[in-house]
């Protein structure tokens, strides 16, 4: 069985932290944990971002905006979290769980348009970038990264947090990608209750999944 568990507001670096550790133990046994949290101000950079084009403002004037600046081990390029936006790291075993990379992706894309399906938003993946959209703007992100069958790093969807400052950034390489959040498609609830029901579309689907097998 899948853990859950609801951080609530992190630093970056704490987040980091909380996965290391969820791995850590991952290498005893067990099949895995969902983080849940939101983070505080950040700009990320996965393994394919640069922060010369990537970034429409400097380091140092994220910086004087109030924002961190970290690169990662993540896939994907730029990306900003904020508190109101909910971050869900899944840090899973794919050996135990008997899926491939590419299974896993599919499974957290499939697992999260229906979760929100549930929720009334009529949403689609993106057909040139990774990520989870609403009439032509970003609601979602994605960034994994898998290391000898162990996943971290993970999603983040949109849902009350301040929308102004994705303009700081190329969002996934695009420029002026129009986003949007869960509170403007009026869906009005708590992080946590979020992050649980998300647990629980992913778990659905992958038993779904299971006993198509």
């Amino acid at each position: 069985m899948i853990q859950r568990r609801f951080l609530g507001l992190q630093s970056y670096a704490e987040g980091l932290q909380a996965q290391s550790e969820a791995l850590s133990a991952l290498e005893r046994g067990g099949a895995g944990v969902f983080l849940g949290l939101e983070h505080k101000s950040v700009v990320t950079l996965g393994v394919r971002g640069d922060s010369k084009t990537d970034l429409v403002q400097s380091e140092a004037a994220l910086t004087g905006a109030g924002f961190e600046f970290h690169q990662t081990t993540r896939g994907g390029q730029a990306t900003l979290h904020n508190p109101g936006q909910l971050v869900i790291y899944p840090c899973l075993n794919l050996k135990v769980l008997g899926l491939g990379a590419r299974d896993y992706v599919d499974l957290v894309q499939v697992s999260t348009l229906s979760w929100l399906k549930s929720l009334g938003v009529h949403a689609e993946a993106g057909e040139t970038e990774p990520g989870i959209f609403v009439d032509g703007a970003k609601l979602a992100a994605f960034g994994f990264r898998i290391s000898r069958g162990l996943t971290s790093h993970g999603l983040a969807v949109n849902v009350s947090n301040d929308l102004e400052p994705f303009g700081l950034i190329r969002t996934c390489g695009v420029a002026s990608q129009r986003v949007t959040r869960l509170r403007d498609l009026k869906v009005e609830m708590p992080l946590e209750a979020l992050f649980l029901s998300w647990s629980q579309s992913f778990e659905r689907t992958l038993t779904d999944g299971a006993k198509e097998h």
